[in-house]
């Protein structure tokens, strides 16, 4: 992944002046709406700051809940390395595979995945949508699809 326009979007304009837990407690309307097309897949909303805005349910299984907290509890890396128990409970990054941008998973309930991972900028409101797909038809697909139906 190119992290530069990534950079570029979390770099503050010389007329920002927003703070983490400032920047809005929700996606905006084009995230929301095409978070709500994704729901049988895991896909978050994050905020330029990395606070998570908004889930799908599969990225709350894989994941764990994060709107339910607030300002900083809603970022990932506040609450990834100081609790041992959202390490212990959530998908876990393990590795690459052969394929081009195919990266190997870990969660404690699944198993074994293997996903791609993809991240859409929205320059407008500065948030960031991550989702994660599956090889049609490959186990990882059937294990989200699982997930996705056990979310309803």
């Amino acid at each position: 992944m190119d992290r530069e326009p990534l950079a570029q979007f979390r770099r503050a304009s010389p007329e920002e002046t927003a703070t983490p837990g400032e920047s809005g407690d929700h996606a905006g309307r084009f995230m929301t709406h095409l978070v709500e097309r994704l729901s049988d897949h895991p896909a978050v909303v994050f905020s330029r700051f990395g606070e998570v805005l908004s889930q799908t349910p599969p990225a709350i299984a894989l994941f764990g809940d994060y709107t339910r907290f607030g300002r900083s509890s809603r970022s990932l890396v506040d609450r990834w390395f100081p609790d041992l128990a959202v390490r212990e409970h959530y998908l876990v990054r393990v590795g690459v595979t052969d394929h081009d941008h195919l990266r190997r998973y870990w969660h404690p309930e699944l198993g074994g995945l293997e996903l791609y991972r993809q991240l859409l900028l929205d320059p407008v409101e500065y948030q960031v949508l991550l989702v994660f797909m599956a090889v049609p038809g490959s186990p990882s697909e059937e294990k989200l699809r699982l997930l996705a139906a056990a979310g309803d």
